[in-house]
């Protein structure tokens, strides 16, 4: 038991910090050519998919047409998913500068809207982005750098700078910057696993039909490597997006973006294979599936630590901690679910969510549920 207890305690601090570590110390060794004058400009296709965004669409698209890139090799497909309020309006007035509207009916969601629009596509790359992410002006140009500078190179994803009110100094901020410093890392060691759903890049060959309920930013690269390219993070290509605190509908999309992820690493399973995907092998065990376990590890090492109680005094003292911390999270959710917070009870809060949303992401995938809608968060305010 003693065995179990501090195997488990290995794999969380491993995920947490050790596969940082090693890959800090790896990806030391490998450098990239970048330019850093682009002489010739590739023609792209902006994707945005869109539902009910009003209130940040007409923002976006100024975001877009501010980009620093030509005009004549770039342009920005507003995809409309069946849209109930004024979106449709508001994009119809911009549609004579490079801005073009389709509205998919009935609502079907993110995938099928590309689904719809990718037969039409006959640019270079496709740029995938949301209504509700704003562009840097230099974002396009960092992406196309990157990806023109390696032909194995099939995908680049941007960075998405949140503007989390009232997370700013959260267990939910603190992740983000870890999500995003892996990635970095990854990158200059081999691959990343997964884009930003808010802005990448991808070779138009590599953009084809995808699974309606697929999360898209995932599997479009678990695609790219299984066609032997690769994939990579361009840090300052920078969209910003600003996140109204609402602790159930984070748990909420946790919940989904975990289930469908399974089910994408299910259509993709021969990245699992480690004779011909070794290094890819590695990260997803490292990076992804250890975190969807997440609820496993917990709980075996809060089980064992039970049975452990008796047996020395350092079982007791990480029991006693195990059940403070448990309770110091369970207070902050309650406290958030009433519109209140303490700092220093974050951190335990996420961690609870984060058990949770493992829990039920793996149960949908077990039980084969699959979702291709949801509301946003402002809606369900």
């Amino acid at each position: 038991m003693i065995f179990v207890f501090w195997f488990a305690c290995f794999i969380v601090f491993y995920h947490l910090f050790g596969y940082g570590i090693l890959l800090s110390i790896i990806a030391r060794m490998r450098k990239e050519n970048i330019k850093k004058i682009l002489k010739e400009y590739p023609s792209i296709t902006v994707l945005c998919p869109a539902y009910n965004e009003e209130e940040k669409i007409e923002e976006k698209i100024i975001s877009f047409l501010n980009i620093n890139y030509p005009k004549d090799k770039i342009k920005m497909i507003v995809i409309s998913d069946d849209s109930t309020d004024n979106t449709n309006e508001i994009v119809k007035k911009y549609i004579n500068k490079n801005i073009e509207l389709v509205i998919q009916k009935p609502r079907k969601g993110k995938p099928s809207g590309h689904n719809l629009v990718e037969p039409s596509i006959n640019s270079d790359y496709v740029l995938s982005t949301d209504g509700n992410s704003l562009f840097e002006p230099n974002s396009v140009i960092e992406l196309v750098k990157i990806i023109i500078s390696d032909k194995k190179i099939g995908i680049v994803s941007g960075a998405l700078k949140l503007k989390i009110k009232g997370y700013d100094d959260s267990g939910e901020g603190l992740y983000w910057k870890y999500e995003s410093y892996i990635k970095e890392l990854e990158s200059s060691y081999h691959s990343i696993l997964g884009s930003n759903g808010s802005i990448f890049l991808i070779k138009r060959e590599l953009f084809s039909q995808i699974h309606p309920a697929s999360v898209d930013d995932f599997e479009r690269t678990l695609q790219v490597l299984k066609n032997k390219y690769l994939a990579r993070y361009a840090s300052r290509a920078i969209v910003f997006e600003e996140v109204t605190e609402n602790p159930i509908e984070e748990l909420k999309r946790k919940v989904r973006i975990i289930s469908r992820e399974w089910f994408a690493l299910q259509r993709n399973i021969t990245l699992l294979n480690p004779f011909k995907h070794s290094k890819i092998f590695w990260m997803m065990i490292s990076h992804k599936l250890i975190r969807w376990l997440f609820f496993l590890w917990f709980t075996i090492i809060f089980v064992s630590n039970i049975f452990l109680v008796n047996h020395s005094r350092v079982f007791m003292i990480l029991f006693v901690l195990q059940v403070i911390g448990y309770l110091a999270g369970f207070v902050e959710i309650i406290l958030e679910k009433n519109g209140k917070s303490n700092k220093l009870l974050k951190l335990p809060a996420y961690f609870m969510i984060m058990y949770y949303a493992s829990l039920m992401g793996f149960v949908r995938f077990v039980r084969g549920k699959q979702v291709t809608t949801w509301n946003t968060i402002r809606e369900d305010n």
